[in-house]
This record gives C-alpha cells, sequence and structure tokens, in this order.
C-alpha cells in the first residue's frame, strides 16, 4: 500500500522504530516495523563476531 493510499484511507503507514543490533560489534543490522521504539540483540555475519560466538559456544 503506497503512502498516497494510506493517507485517502486515514492510516498510517507503519514506522520502522525496532532496531536490530549486533550485540558483539553494535551495528546496526536492519530496522523493523514495530509500534514504539524496540531494540533487539542478534549476531552479524562479520566475521570477528561470528568467531566471537563460536568460541562462547565451545566454553560450554
Amino acid at each position: 500500500m503506497s503512502n498516497a493510499t494510506n493517507a485517502l484511507q486515514g492510516t498510517a503507514p507503519a514506522l520502522e522504530l525496532g532496531m536490530v543490533i549486533c550485540k558483539h560489534c553494535q551495528q546496526l543490522m536492519y530496522t523493523i516495523p514495530t509500534n514504539g521504539v524496540k531494540k533487539i540483540y542478534g549476531v552479524c555475519g562479520q566475521e570477528g563476531c561470528l568467531e566471537t560466538v563460536e568460541a562462547s559456544e565451545g566454553e560450554d
């Protein structure tokens, strides 16, 4: 649905207030539509971050 259609129907476009952040390098990976500001942590695909995850899994 386009913004013009949303304006005609009286509905607001979905705001992308949610952020998915790498818990190792703090890089913003992507945004998601949410009703409020939300921070979600994950692991990006950078080599250093993946190595950190593999090393921590080996400790268990």
